[in-house]
């Protein structure tokens, strides 16, 4: 007998380059949706893995298989057994998602990184030469042990590659350089495998069986096609949840932004920090995040902000800053972010301290951004997880921008603190201090008020004088024509309207800068432009342009009407600065229907929108311009407050503020306010529907401290029939009182030592039923109202002869539950 002839394999070509690149992108896809893994978590995560397990696994049994279809033995023909080749494949995918499972996503550590890469490495191994064992041919098969050993140390250095990879972040250049390396690596693999085989002709090997023998390159061009397209298909899903992700996580941190800017803006020092803290906790799916300060002098961290998931203890006290190690608190005193994945084996965390107390506080990753003033480090704000975890670009990115953001919070919270510590005589300051900060929206608006009143001074002055250039004229004349009636009656005239002018102006200031609560009631904003439409023109000055470009069917809002008069004042003044040149400002109305907006809701807002034609803001202006005392005008022109303020306006009435501008192509101002179904009211007069009537005689008692204004209104009072008797000041009057009373007491409520409302209730203690009447040039009626423990009825200076004729038939008519002519004395 002949022994069994050793019998040479050949291999195609085509089939060869084929299992190489199924290796490549089996490789690739399994790095692209690794990524997924790292960056999901619960049942996504789960999926994420299988599909990683498929990929990989898969597209490595389809390169073994495509591989072996490549083989040709002259004169033996080759089939496979269906099972053991269905379970090669079964084997390769379960050994390498038993290895992407092992893996301690998302920060894997080099332990378990390698028990993963032997699972992987097994599987693969295991796979081909039970992949090797499904063939069926007339020919026997030995092994050379040293090959063997080749292609198996190939399978483990190539698997344990593969989970290295799998668990970086990767550039695309980056992965498709390893995927073209791990392929040619699984691809060797193989191919060591196949050149320890030696193969001898065996008739009683038995015939070929299983799976077809014949047109074996088709059949691997089919298998390459369709490995090929599953692979595809998952890249492509993988590619689009990134997508989709990428865009959840944008929208998330605008929002994100959003709120803390709220919060910032309306929150007290510590309540901002403390909801901050909570906001950037879950965002971030950590296990603590907070504040912490630095005591230079003792070098002591103080912990006093602190949010947690409830799975971990709170971080708060005093603890040393030795505790961080001696490498972490010189990278934060050099003002660098640190990012740590692992403390437990981070060449940054490993002095024996830090890791204690990492292991003391529970906490395995960290990412502390420092705010260094000054050269000396002061404040921290960290993120604290417990488990390894990879900090992505964006991740770190971002969370320096929220930390920026909090930084004029948490410095002027440092300061305050530094000032009650420095003397205690200053405690009280502090405090008073402390709660008007805790108060950004009456004295905020006060003081944006008065900023603007500045602004109007010059143009107020010079139209005040010429009304009163226009009375003193008038009266010069009726001095020199008193004999000529008409022409004394035309001056007089003329003279009145000009005072009225000036009281009107006086009026006007007066109520726009008084201090006052939110009034929030229904009104046409178009109304309220057009009243403050010569007080714009007058901010804006002569050298540019005001336009009015209001809806003819305007809607109505529910908003507090000195609130936007503010509003309209502060953004002319940014305008008008920002043309120091000249210009043209548009003030336009519209009605907008709002639909899926993140900080609106939906219907319908009244747009608001002020444009100029200045020079315009860049993109960091644009985006910080809401920040409360961010400016960009020099030190003592602005406060940094206006759009702020504005935006806080807004927000409390239920809008918005949004902001176009570009440099060199100006600025709009566009605020939201939403529309209400409430029907304003434009206000009268308090004594509309009296009809003028003759006088009734009247006992009246007037106290006013000023001789020259009261001197005139006695002549009026008496002109019209009345008797008089006067008083200089509220003491004299409540005497006169004792001696006889009056039918209507008529009081002026700014005088020196006792002012009018207290007058006013000291009379109503003695006589209840004394009909009263304030003449007051005060612009704030609640002052009187709150005072006079009444609802008085209020004259205002200056009045006509008609206005107060009116004010005392209503004080003194049935309506007031009086009747007419004198009261009998000693009531």
């Amino acid at each position: 007998m002949t022994s069994p002839m050793a019998v040479p394999g050949a291999h195609n070509a085509v089939l060869v380059v084929l299992s190489i690149l199924i290796a490549i992108l089996a490789s690739f896809t399994a790095l692209d949706v690794a990524s997924r893994i790292r960056t999901s978590d619960g049942r996504a995560r789960g999926l994420w893995l299988c599909a990683a397990a498929v990929a990989l696994g898969g597209g490595i049994w389809a390169m073994h298989f495509v591989a072996m279809l490549a083989l040709s033995l002259p004169g033996v023909q080759i089939g496979y057994d269906l099972g053991l080749t269905l379970a090669s494949l079964a084997l390769a995918v379960l050994f390498t998602g038993a290895g992407f499972t092992v893996m301690a996503w998302p920060a894997p550590v080099p332990g378990r990184t390698i028990v993963a890469g032997l699972l992987m490495g097994c599987g693969v191994v295991a796979m081909h030469y039970l992949g090797m064992t499904a063939m069926r041919m007339d020919a026997h098969i030995r092994y050379d042990p040293a090959w063997v050993a080749v292609s198996v140390l190939i399978a483990l250095g190539a698997a344990t590659a593969a989970v290295w990879l799998a668990s970086r972040d990767q550039t695309l250049g980056q992965r498709l350089v390893a995927a073209v390396l791990m392929g040619g690596a699984i691809s060797g693999m193989h191919y060591a495998g196949m050149h320890a085989a030696t193969f001898t002709h065996d008739a009683s090997a038995g015939a070929a069986g299983g799976l077809a023998t014949v047109y074996q390159t088709y059949l691997g061009v089919a298998v390459s096609a369709m490995t090929a397209l599953i692979l595809l298909l998952t890249l492509a899903s993988a590619r689009l949840q990134g997508l989709f992700d990428r865009l959840a996580r944008r929208a998330a941190r605008t929002a994100l932004r959003l709120r803390v800017a709220d919060i910032l803006r309306n929150g007290s020092s510590v309540e901002a920090l403390h909801e901050v803290a909570a906001l950037m906790g879950e965002h971030f799916g950590v296990s603590r995040t907070g504040y912490g300060q630095l005591d230079p002098v003792e070098d002591v961290f103080t912990y006093d902000v602190c949010w947690t998931d409830g799975q971990v203890a709170p971080l708060l006290g005093r603890f040393p800053a030795a505790a961080f190690g001696v490498k972490i608190v010189a990278a934060l005193m050099a003002g660098e972010t640190v990012v740590v994945e692992d403390l437990l084996t981070a060449d940054l965390s490993d002095e024996a301290r830090t890791r204690d107390t990492a292991r003391d506080v529970d906490t395995r990753s960290i990412l502390v951004v420092p705010f260094v003033r000054d050269g000396r480090l002061r404040t921290i704000v960290y993120l604290n997880a417990r488990f390894p975890r990879r900090w992505h670009a964006e991740d770190i990115a971002f969370m320096e921008e929220l930390a920026e953001r909090t930084r004029l919070v948490i410095e002027r919270e440092a300061v305050e603190a530094r000032l009650r510590e420095l003397n205690a005589t200053l405690e009280a300051r502090v405090e008073a201090r402390t709660a008007e900060l805790r108060l950004t929206q009456d004295a905020l608006q006060q003081s944006q008020k008065m900023e603007a009143i500045g602004q109007l001074v010059s143009g107020l002055a010079h139209d005040f004088n010429n009304v009163l250039g226009a009375v003193v004229g008038s009266l010069d004349l009726i001095s020199r024509r008193a004999n000529d009636p008409d022409r004394v009656r035309h001056l007089a005239e003329a003279g009145i309207q000009a005072a009225e002018r000036g009281s009107k102006l006086t009026s006007q200031l007066l109520a726009f800068s008084r201090s006052q609560s939110l009034q929030l009631q229904p009104l046409l904003v178009c109304d309220v432009i057009d009243d403050i439409r010569e007080m714009l023109a007058r901010a804006l000055g002569p050298a540019i342009v005001l336009t009015l470009d209001l809806n003819p069917t305007p809607a109505a809002v529910l908003a507090d009407s000195t609130q936007v008069e503010m509003m309209l004042l502060n953004l002319a003044i940014n305008a008008r600065d920002a043309m120091p040149t000249g210009g043209s400002l548009t003030v336009g109305t519209s009605v907008q229907h709002i639909v899926a907006d993140p900080e609106l809701a939906q219907g319908d807002y009244v747009v608001v929108a002020v444009r100029d034609t200045g020079a315009g803001m860049d993109e960091e202006t644009l985006r910080r311009a809401m920040e409360p005392f961010f400016t960009t005008k020099p030190v003592g022109k602005g406060t940094g407050l206006g759009l702020a303020q504005i935006y806080g306006s807004a927000r409390q009435f239920g809008g918005a503020v949004r902001i176009e501008s570009a440099p060199g192509k100006g600025t709009c101002v566009r605020v939201y306010l939403p529309c209400t179904q409430r029907s304003p009211v434009r206000p009268g007069p308090a004594d509309a529907g009296l009809e003028d009537a003759p006088p009734s005689p009247l006992k009246v008692l007037i106290v006013d401290d000023d001789q020259d204004h009261r001197t005139i209104i006695v002549k009026v009072l008496e002109s019209l029939g009345h008797r008089v008797t006067e008083a200089s000041d509220g003491p004299s009057a409540l005497s006169m009182l004792k001696v006889e009373a009056p039918d209507v007491l008529l009081l002026d409520f700014a005088m020196p030592g006792m002012n009018g409302a207290e007058v006013a209730l000291e009379a109503r203690r003695a006589w209840p039923s004394l009909p009263i009447v304030f003449a007051s040039g005060f612009a704030d009626t609640q002052a009187i109202q709150d005072n006079a423990g009444v609802d008085p009825i209020i004259l205002r200076k200056p009045f006509r002869m008609n206005d107060l004729q009116r004010a005392l038939r209503r004080a003194t008519g049935p309506a007031a539950g009086l009747r007419d002519g004198p009261l009998a004395d000693g009531r």
